[in-house]
């Protein structure tokens, strides 16, 4: 059986060539109108409804790149109850967080409001941009299991392949940013 992902049509350039490069196929699902310069979002909800069960959707997070387009709070509402329904799995590209509407909390919403309806879900989250700090390659990846164990078992296999990809990560960018939230936090 192939490994497959859903990108957006269209998507960021290197999406493509990255899943090719983990062999990887990939099915562009109907995401931007050129006439109404706007979502396909009866294009995209018929995809996520005929998709097979459990696939997985690679979605952005807000400010999708490279249309800027999103959808609204109702529609990622009913895209989530097709997740929820059909056992899809969001794989969330989370790159311009407070560039869509000035605010980080609001730019937010869809990947909390996805964890809440307790749909499987991972979240490439980069910081680079909005802390400007790009050369850096600042980021996180955050992955939500069913329970307790499901979550143990997903750390112990991250653990082995970042050992086994980066060994020891820069962290002068990942202290900057920490050390910025941190006076956020505190006010």
């Amino acid at each position: 059986m192939d490994k497959v992902i859903y990108l957006s049509n269209p998507t960021w350039a290197n999406h493509k060539s990255i899943f090719a490069q983990l062999g990887i196929k990939t099915i562009d699902y109907p995401y931007y109108d050129k006439k109404t310069i706007g979502l396909d979002f009866d294009g995209f909800y018929k995809m996520l409804e005929s998709a097979p069960e459990a696939s997985v959707f690679l979605l952005h997070a807000c400010a999708h790149n490279p249309t800027g387009v999103d959808p609204t709070r109702e529609q990622w509402k009913k895209i989530a109850e097709v997740f929820t329904r059909r056992k899809l799995f969001a794989f969330f590209d989370c790159a311009y967080q407070g560039f869509a509407s000035g605010d980080l909390d609001n730019d937010g919403w869809t990947v909390r409001y996805f964890a809440e309806q307790n749909i499987p879900l991972l979240v490439c989250q980069s910081f680079a941009k909005n802390a400007g700090l790009y050369g850096e390659r600042i980021g996180a990846l955050h992955v939500t299991g069913k329970d307790e164990n499901e979550a143990k078992s997903i750390l112990s296999q991250l653990s082995v392949l970042l050992r086994a990809e980066i060994s020891n990560p820069p962290t002068f960018g990942a202290r900057i940013v920490s050390h910025c939230v941190s006076i956020w936090i505190q006010g």
